[in-house]
């Protein structure tokens, strides 16, 4: 398979410049680059899409350059917006930078030591771009080589100004001239020859190769991936306000578990072409024992555990896995819990919800401290009816009081019913 069929076949090709690109790209030694603009603290599932691709890319021997556009994030794409964007602090967005700058970094390290896949790339900030540059020298360098006419064309434009309900500021109809710039200072100084970027991105990536082809006389390419969506067929993004994060202090491992867990049957084979990297016979193969028996949910556990992996690492496999065997499973609780380090137990009580222990342990106390129960009065009759357990013991008592010796492994385990559980931590 070559990197084509390759791209084809993982859902990776959108719409591209010209067929020639992939023969290019195929035989290896080539430079491209992805941006992304520090609008948050973190990188999302959206932008781990392009990640992926970039990371398909390289595996045919091709250098990625990874820009954090702390000079684009200043402005605020347009693309796919009704309205302008929220401007940040110049102190939010460099911390931003960092953040995101280390994110990639760690991320590709990951990839690298846990799933052994090699490649080369280098980070870039544009902000470098532009920071000794003024107003004056960019309308010469870049701004007249592309007429409004052409920008107004553009479609995250054209709609903005055809609604005077949804009309564009003169800052955010400039952003396609930086980013444009940002391809044609890449080919200049780095030989970068491909933009990789989502679907949305289209417009700003032609003129990139615009502002490269009447500047430097120079042949360049644009190549964008389908812009991935959940089941209700909203793309993944804080704009649309169901962002997977990939900082772990954001979302949990054991989230993101579960979000996958959740994956309708005919988006799993999707996910788990974009999202891992596992080879097509592998994912073949999962899909044929899946569509076995769906009601296993084989595929889903798979493309959870392989997600998560790809997102956090190895290790945080076994603790989704652990908390959801913990909180859905069979398997004999207390033993779970003596078992657990520092780490599950913390990620354990973060997921189930806790509280400090009290002065008293007294049960009813815990119970509503807790939110088990709305009230003593609540906590006693839910006793009554057998309904409250600590440490998997059916409380009869409304008089019991535990003491540090009931604790294991530091917690308090409370349960109401089947399956609410509650942590007290010692």
């Amino acid at each position: 398979m070559n990197l084509r069929q390759d791209l084809e076949t993982r859902g990776f090709l959108n719409q591209f410049t010209d067929e020639k690109l992939f023969d290019m790209y195929n035989q290896g030694g080539q430079s491209f680059y992805v941006g992304y603009d520090p609008s948050a603290d973190s990188l999302q599932l959206g932008n781990m899409c392009t990640i992926m691709a970039a990371v398909n890319l390289m595996k045919y021997g091709n250098k990625c350059f990874f820009l954090v556009g702390g000079a684009t994030g200043m402005i605020g794409d347009p693309s796919g917006r009704d309205s302008e964007r929220s401007f940040l602090s110049e102190e939010k967005l460099r911390s931003n930078e960092a953040k995101i700058h280390a994110q990639i970094k760690s991320f590709l390290t990951r990839l690298h030591d846990e799933f052994g896949v090699n490649f080369e790339f280098e980070m870039v900030n544009n902000y470098d771009f532009y920071k000794n540059m003024n107003f004056l020298q960019f309308l010469g360098e870049v701004g007249k080589y592309i007429t409004v006419n052409y920008m107004a064309a553009k479609e995250s434009v054209k709609k903005r100004l055809t609604d005077p309900d949804k009309s564009i500021s003169y800052t955010e109809f400039s952003y396609m001239l930086i980013q444009g710039y940002d391809f044609c200072k890449l080919y200049q100084d780095k030989g970068v020859k491909l933009q990789l970027g989502g679907s949305d991105q289209w417009g700003n990536v032609t003129t990139g190769i615009e502002i490269t082809r009447k500047k430097l006389d120079a042949e360049v390419y644009g190549l964008t991936i389908p812009l991935i969506t959940d089941a209700s067929g909203k793309k993944f993004g804080k704009s649309e306000w169901n962002a997977i994060w990939l900082d772990s202090s954001k979302n949990s491992p054991y989230f993101v578990y579960q979000y996958f867990m959740n994956t309708t049957d005919q988006d799993v084979e999707k996910y788990l072409k974009v999202l891992t990297l596992l080879d097509f016979d592998t994912i073949g193969q999962i899909v044929s024992k899946h569509n076995e028996n769906p009601a296993e949910r084989y595929g889903q556990k798979r493309l959870a555990a392989e997600v998560v992996a790809v997102i956090f690492g190895k290790e945080a496999v076994k603790q989704a896995e652990m908390i959801t065997e913990f909180l859905f499973g069979s398997q004999d609780k207390m033993e779970i819990i003596k078992t657990l380090n520092e780490s599950d137990l913390a990620a354990l009580a973060n997921e189930a919800g806790n509280i400090p222990a009290p002065a008293e342990l007294k049960v009813l106390d815990l119970f509503t401290a807790a939110g088990l129960s709305s009230s003593n009065g609540d906590a006693k009759k839910l006793i009554q009816s057998g309904s409250l357990y600590v440490n998997e013991e059916k409380i009869e008592d409304i008089q019991k009081i535990f003491t540090e010796t009931d604790f294991v492994n530091g917690i308090l385990l409370l349960r109401k019913g089947k399956k609410t559980f509650k942590v007290v931590k010692k």
